[in-house]
């Protein structure tokens, strides 16, 4: 019988079964009128310069899979933080994260944090990719130490990343 999660070492997300993500993209030029990101050739990027070009010339207006994803609230990842320790270093956690998810975004701008959510001494971070919450939960492990775990869903394209420490 075959494990219904993967291992944590999980390098190669499979980006296939992303129902934001199609298979085949246009041929056209699109830029997304939410974060301006431009669409060529199927790859996402980020260039301010030249969607300020392609938005004059009057390029495809096409919102891009993450915008989607952040309008139709469909987290490809959640990571949840607990403990003691998440109390006293709230702030400090949270830097980490977004300037994380800065670090993503230069490479992958499709990579996002949707939200942050915090209830009951617990922190939720939901994201865009699962690379992403990957790359959380690693970077506050290597940061604070604790216990971190990773589950992937086998039927769906979501991770969830779990952090927490006592003191």
């Amino acid at each position: 019988m075959t494990p219904r999660f993967e291992p944590a070492s999980r390098k190669n997300v499979d980006r296939t079964r992303d129902p934001y993500n199609p298979r085949k993209g246009p041929l056209d030029v699109g830029v997304c009128p939410e974060c301006h990101a431009i669409s060529r050739k199927k790859r996402w990027y980020m260039d301010e310069a030249e969607y300020v070009t392609l938005a004059r010339t009057g390029a495809v207006l096409r919102r891009c899979p993450a915008c989607r994803k952040i309008a139709d609230g469909f987290p490809s990842g959640v990571v949840t933080l607990r403990g003691g320790f998440l109390r006293t270093h709230r702030d400090e956690i949270l830097t980490i994260v977004r300037n994380e998810e800065g670090r993503a975004r230069k490479t992958n701008p499709l990579e996002r944090i949707m939200g942050i959510r915090e209830e009951d001494g617990s922190v939720e971070i939901l994201t865009t990719d699962e690379k992403l919450a990957q790359r959380i939960g690693r970077e506050i492990r290597k940061a604070y130490h604790g216990t971190v775990s990773y589950k992937w869903s086998e039927d769906a394209n979501l991770v969830r990343v779990n952090w927490a420490r006592e003191t």
